[in-house]
């Protein structure tokens, strides 16, 4: 009696791969943040304030959505054409309306592209080796963001303004062909299961392995609340997205009040005070090394260490405000340890994400249904960022002309030592309780 097997598509042990996926992922981001970076320079501030609200009604949306299919192929590549019409719709358009639009759209993707990606990244590796792949990620958001004014300014000086959009139209149109050609593990291992077969001798030997260990739990069919209530109800993910809400508020902040500080303070051009926010981002380049110390010691020490630190860096970053060497010496050094302690916040934080679905599921087996619920986690993470994005230069821009630049990094500088009190009390592994043995006392002896 024969046998018949499926062909497997062409190299599809390397388009299921674990550095191909995490490597495929890190490019739609770093394409993201270019994007983001190379466009908003010609338009009207505005336009962010639509970007951000995108990127917040679409985190929780798209994260439901994801975790509702089997497959996170559908979504991702939905996500980049998205991304595609927004680049398009923003290249051609002239009325303000449209370009709130394509904004809107920009957003959308966005806010995709970071649920849905990170979720894929956790499917392939892992919650418990996450750490370094989404340091890999963080890592390329870095190399976008200091990028993106190089490479748009060059553009725009040496051939004009089309090249700039034609440049990122290029780029996403390689992003959704890698996309293509990605196989999830999940669906690649019916050919590993199929090789298997195919080498083994043993006629007895069945197609398919054991759904699970006969003691394995049975999933609970009761009904249950919506994720992410379910999600919501969890204090170690509450402290999760309330870092990440800070982290958002911190780095935008610096964004959009730092240079206007220089420039007031040292007389730096606009190339110098770009450059100065480029040192904060530098710190993101050593995300992976974070993201390795996450998984081997655990996020709670991580992050207590990042907000102490940046807390302390934040704050003496307010005694450069005189025209000095020193001033201009202490500035650029403290804003490089304010990104490194940034990298030892974030990539642990959304970690955490992940890892406290876990617990949940373990707890409470079945809870969020077959396919899980890691995207929609990642879609409270990223609704908080982007929150924190709308905060943060408003906020900072406010108490710059009000209270000046050492109360507004003094305010920065608390809010992040504050937040050190939910991560020490609810980050990480809740301790398991050892039983007591069983005391002598009043045992009476014959």
């Amino acid at each position: 009696m024969g046998q018949d097997y499926e062909q497997p598509p062409v190299f599809w042990r390397f388009r299921s791969s674990s550095g191909f996926i995490v490597f495929s992922v890190s490019f739609a981001i770093f394409v993201d943040v270019l994007l983001y970076g190379c466009i908003v320079q010609r338009w009207l501030a505005i336009l962010l304030a639509v970007y951000g609200l995108g990127f917040s009604l679409g985190s929780p949306a798209f994260g439901w959505l994801a975790d509702h299919y089997r497959n996170r192929w559908w979504p991702l590549m939905g996500g980049l054409v998205l991304l595609l019409c927004g680049t398009l719709m923003l290249w051609v358009g002239t009325a303000v309306q449209f370009l709130c639009l394509a904004r809107f759209i920009q957003g959308l993707a966005t806010a995709c592209i970071w649920s849905v990606g990170l979720a894929l990244v956790i499917d392939t590796v892992g919650s418990s080796n996450a750490g370094e792949s989404l340091g890999l990620l963080a890592a390329s958001m870095s190399i976008g963001f200091v990028g993106a004014p190089s490479l748009s300014g060059f553009l725009y000086d040496r051939l004009g303004y089309n090249s700039v959009f034609g440049c990122m139209v290029v780029m996403v149109l390689i992003d959704i062909a890698l996309r293509i050609f990605i196989i999830e593990k999940k669906d690649a291992v019916k050919w590993v299961l199929q090789e298997a077969k195919a080498k083994s001798d043993d006629p007895r030997q069945p197609l398919l392995p054991p759904t699970g260990p006969p003691d394995a739990p049975n999933f609970d069919i009761q009904p249950h609340s919506h994720p992410i209530i379910t999600l919501m109800r969890s204090p170690r993910l509450v402290t999760a997205v309330w870092v990440s809400f800070v982290e958002a508020i911190v780095m935008t902040s610096f964004e959009t009040v730092l240079p206007l500080h220089t420039k007031e303070t040292f007389g730096y051009t606009s190339t110098l005070a770009g450059l100065c926010f480029a040192a904060v981002v530098f710190g993101d380049f050593f995300s992976t090394y974070a993201g390795r110390l996450s998984d081997r010691v655990g996020a709670r020490p991580c992050v207590i260490v990042g907000c102490i630190g940046g807390a302390a860096t934040i704050f003496f970053c307010g005694f450069a405000n005189g025209n000095t060497p020193a001033s201009q010496a202490l500035l650029w050094v403290m804003l490089l340890l304010v990104g490194l302690a940034h990298c030892l916040v974030f990539v642990p934080t959304y970690t955490e994400m992940s890892l406290v679905v876990e617990q949940i599921e373990r707890e409470q087996p079945g809870v969020f249904g077959p396919y899980g619920a890691f995207a929609q986690s990642y879609g409270l993470g990223n609704l908080a960022y982007a929150a924190g994005t709308t905060v943060g230069p408003l906020m900072s821009g406010f108490m710059k002309q009000q209270v000046g630049w050492c109360w507004l990094t003094f305010t920065l500088a608390v809010l992040v030592l504050l937040t050190v009190i939910p991560v020490r009390l609810y980050l990480g592994e809740p301790k398991q309780v050892k039983p007591q043995p069983p005391s002598e006392e009043g045992v009476s002896t014959v």
